[in-house]
């Protein structure tokens, strides 16, 4: 009878001991499984929050692009080009400015607090101040006295704000190929921020 005591702890305590590794081993790989579909998920919802806000971009400053170049052909008065390009662009603004919480709170959501003050601050202040100065432009054609030349707009202007949006846009291909969107977009592994400031009407 002594002999069995020993035999029956040692076989409960493997049975107990074997029950709870199992137990806890199997638990950790339901929980990385779960991560795993979790940063899936994340990641698919980045990449349609980074194509929405992409093609915006592209076709606010493509539209823009249009606009100013025909007004700097119409050195008399107002072409029937430029006035559709004119309605062309204020159909793209309000397609932006539609959309401008939603799309600046799904930035923060899985891009970070940089991303998002980055478009808001910086992308967003440039077409703001490029904007008002092609509808200057548009006024002055009202009169007949032409638009060929505006100091507060031009090529280089333009291109420089194209070459922000191509850098943001790189930004976050290269945040959804690391996996750090979402709950996992860390700032301390975003790329470096840029110029911050106070947020202006877009």
């Amino acid at each position: 009878m002594k002999e069995l005591i020993p035999l029956a702890a040692g076989f409960l305590l493997t049975t107990v001991l074997g029950g709870l590794l199992g137990s806890f081993f199997q638990q950790r790989t339901w929980a990385h499984q779960h991560r795993v579909q979790t940063q899936d998920r994340e990641r698919e919802r980045a990449v349609l929050v980074f194509e929405e806000v992409s093609r915006l971009l592209d076709k606010r400053l493509y539209r823009l692009r249009l606009l100013y170049w025909s007004l700097t052909a119409d050195t008399d008065a107002r072409s029937e080009q430029s006035v559709t390009r004119m309605g062309d662009y204020r159909q793209v603004l309000y397609e932006w400015n539609d959309s401008i919480n939603r799309n600046l709170a799904l930035i923060q959501q899985y891009f970070g607090i940089t991303a998002r003050e980055r478009l808001d601050n910086r992308i967003g202040a440039a077409f703001v101040e490029l904007g008002q100065a092609v509808e200057a432009m548009w006024r002055r054609t009202e009169g007949g006295t032409g638009a060929a030349s505006c100091e507060r707009i031009n090529d280089a202007l333009l291109t420089a704000l194209g070459a922000q949006i191509y850098a943001y846009n790189l930004d976050m291909i290269r945040a959804i190929q690391a996996g750090s969107v979402g709950w996992l977009a860390d700032e301390s592994r975003r790329p470096p921020g840029r110029d911050h400031g106070n947020r202006q009407p877009t």
